[in-house]
């Protein structure tokens, strides 16, 4: 005898935290307020925070999977320039590490500072490309633990640390430049077939035209969402989820 069981298969998650370790890295996290001095002029340029940074790909993401092809070129640009910054950082980091082997005598074992109550991040991120940001600022990170070493003991000046955090801190706001552009077109691949009037506003209103790759759907974002056609049920299991919230370690 069987018994069937009415029962409905749950979405799947996983618990991921996110752990920091120098205030350089903290600091980009948070970003940073516009402001202004009395006259109305800008006394500092603001910068994007990881949580709206990742707020605003979900947007553009949603976006893109309804078919909206100026989505999918942020998307595309966005990928093109995390990737590459991070082996950028990574580039740099590298060529710290060289410094060591080369200026550290043997009879020193230097381990890279850690912070004694690093700040973790509970994270639950909807997109692909969100995690590859984060891995951006990771790698900054470990850029920033392994500069600060180097300047404790003496193998680089403060100056010099500047530099090399600065190099590297660059990269991520350069990153941040692509997504704080964004605007809805508010088309779709079907508006640009057509040629119709809604395509020709959003064209006008983006301010640049499509390359025939991209409008096309021929070159996507490798971390491209799949595009939901009118046809397709969407999947009630995976709905979109940006959720972060600091907590200081013990």
């Amino acid at each position: 005898m069987t018994t069937t069981y009415n029962q409905q298969l749950g979405p799947l998650r996983s618990e991921i935290t996110f752990t920091l370790h120098t205030q350089y890295a903290t600091r980009l996290w948070n970003g940073r307020d516009l402001v202004k001095n009395d006259a109305g002029e800008v006394v500092t340029s603001s910068i994007l925070s990881i949580p709206n940074a990742l707020s605003l790909l979900s947007q553009i993401q949603q976006a893109a999977e309804q078919d909206d092809p100026y989505a999918d070129d942020y998307l595309l640009r966005f990928e093109q320039k995390v990737l590459a910054f991070r082996n950028e950082i990574q580039e740099i980091t590298w060529r710290m590490v060289q410094l060591y082997s080369e200026k550290i005598p043997e009879n020193f074992h230097i381990e890279r500072c850690a912070n004694i109550a690093p700040i973790q991040y509970p994270i639950f991120v909807n997109t692909q490309l969100g995690y590859q940001l984060l891995y951006l600022l990771a790698d900054f990170d470990s850029l920033a633990r392994t500069v600060m070493t180097a300047s404790h003991i003496a193998l680089i000046t403060k100056d010099d640390a500047y530099d090399w955090l600065e190099s590297g801190a660059k990269l991520i706001r350069r990153a941040f430049g692509v997504l704080e552009n964004y605007r809805n077109s508010g088309i779709t691949r079907q508006d640009a077939t057509e040629n119709n009037a809604r395509y020709q506003a959003a064209v006008k209103r983006m301010k640049y035209t499509l390359t025939p790759d991209v409008l096309s759907g021929t070159t996507r974002a490798t971390f491209a969402p799949v595009i939901r056609k009118p046809s397709v049920v969407p999947d009630e299991d995976n709905p979109v989820e940006v959720q972060i919230t600091p907590s200081q370690t013990e």
